[in-house]
């Protein structure tokens, strides 16, 4: 890694997000993606789009539904020496 990314300071901590799950939007080529908005209490701070196949099995418009981040060393550290064989 680059001495600046060796030097911050990782929080490893898994973030949970809740999420409103405003609508389902129907795409031409027959997909669909859900419309999800951050609840952050008592307003909508931003909107997340996903591919509607992501979405558990039976949610509908108007159900809360909870987004897990966190990050991934093993994947991280894979696509930084890919990209440096690319470089070198």
């Amino acid at each position: 890694m680059d001495s600046a990314k060796e030097s911050e300071e990782i929080n490893l901590e898994e973030k949970i997000i809740s999420v409103y799950l405003d609508r389902l939007e129907e795409l031409e080529d027959g997909t669909a993606e859900a419309i999800l908005l951050i609840d952050e209490g008592e307003e909508y701070s931003a909107e997340i789009v996903i591919p509607a196949k992501f979405l558990p099995d039976n949610v509908s418009d108007g159900d809360y539904l909870t987004i897990k981040i966190s990050y991934d060393e093993v994947k991280t550290k894979a696509a930084f020496e890919s990209a440096r064989q690319l470089l070198d």
